[in-house]
């Protein structure tokens, strides 16, 4: 396996034991680590605070990090710690906003993570804040409801009512949003209620999530195992029923494959073998897996031109791209396809 790969699957987990330490010691000590690239990586997969914490506690073992790559570490993880209360305050505003307009708000995704799964939410580099918003008043009307979502949407918050593009992959995906909420929780944010989907879902969507991502993120990654580690009693088989309910139960399985492979994540074995209805598709998903974590560079697997983060019609067209398009159905992949000629992305898949 790539040295830099190993590191960061070592490194990306809350729960760094001394077995890990000594195997990552093991490895400085053995083969010449690209510091440079393990910090690029950790950055552009979101999770270089993690890294580097884990990484400081490796320090007192003779462990050492370039001046410059430890400076620019150093500096992502105090910047995520400063904005952890801002963040915080940001969605407080936000709750306060839709309860004066009668209105709930499910956290998903990262800034649900950040609450319900993560011991300290500046784990991870902070991104959009992900909302799906629901009035409590019957009959509203679609202005009504473009009315909350407009008051709550602005940069950095993605909200939506009653569903959200992410999680249903644009359309693509039959999701049950109404049984979503039934399942959720209601929780209490600094003052104000919140709900939150049911620890199944929250595992579905991230897997969901992570093939948006090309299956290689690791904060993807790293937020499915610990979801896993976490929730040690969850419904496995309500779980595998919603996923083909779903239409994504090979999107979850080459999640899950992917994660135990690279990270690691305690999961009954037949919880894959239920997932899978092609003995084909899984062989495929499964040797390009173990082909793509040993001997590509994580840095392959960003979708993003990085000089264009912000403008995400410009994404990278490579074979990091297989793997999700063979989870989609037939016809999964000819919405996708439709998609995609009908975005900027055409004239970007032009070039090549």
């Amino acid at each position: 396996m790539i040295p830099e790969n190993k590191l960061l699957f070592l490194c990306t987990r809350q729960k760094f034991t001394p077995e890990h330490k000594n195997i990552l010691i093991a490895l400085y000590r053995e083969k010449k680590i690209k510091w440079d690239v393990v910090w690029t990586t950790a950055r552009l997969h979101g999770v270089a605070p993690l890294v580097y914490r884990n990484l400081l506690t490796c320090f007192r073992e003779g462990l050492k990090i370039p001046q410059e790559v430890n400076e620019r570490f150093k500096l992502c993880y105090y910047s995520s710690i400063a904005a952890e209360k801002p963040r915080s305050e940001r969605i407080k505003e936000i709750l306060a906003l839709a309860d004066n307009m009668s209105a709930d708000v499910m956290l998903i995704k990262g800034v649900a993570m950040d609450i319900l799964v993560y011991e300290h939410p500046w784990y991870m580099l902070p991104g959009d804040i992900d909302l799906i918003v629901i009035s409590r008043k019957n009959g509203v009307t679609d202005k009504e409801k473009e009315a909350i979502v407009s008051s709550i949407r602005r940069p950095g918050i993605e909200c939506q009512y009653l569903n959200h593009h992410d999680v249903d992959m644009g359309g693509l995906l039959p999701i049950n949003f109404q049984n979503m909420w039934d399942n959720a929780t209601r929780i209490d944010f600094m003052g104000y209620g919140a709900y939150v989907v049911s620890p199944e879902d929250m595992l579905l969507t991230t897997c969901i999530n992570s093939c948006r991502k090309r299956f290689f993120r690791l904060k993807s990654l790293c937020d499915i195992a610990e979801i896993i580690n976490k929730y040690r009693n969850l419904n496995w088989e309500k779980f595998v029923r919603d996923a083909w309910a779903y239409q994504c139960n090979n999107i979850v399985y080459t999640a899950l494959l992917i994660t135990r492979m690279t990270l690691g994540a305690d999961m009954p074995q037949e919880v894959l073998e239920e997932l899978s209805y092609s003995v084909l598709k899984s062989k495929i998903s499964y040797c390009l897996a173990l082909c793509f974590s040993r001997n590509v560079p994580l840095t392959f697997f960003y979708p993003y031109f990085e000089r264009d983060t912000e403008k995400k019609v410009l994404r990278k067209i490579n074979i990091s791209l297989i793997l999700p398009y063979i989870t989609y159905t037939h016809y999964q992949l000819r919405g996708k396809v439709n998609s995609v000629q009908n975005t900027e992305h055409k004239r970007f898949l032009l070039k090549w």
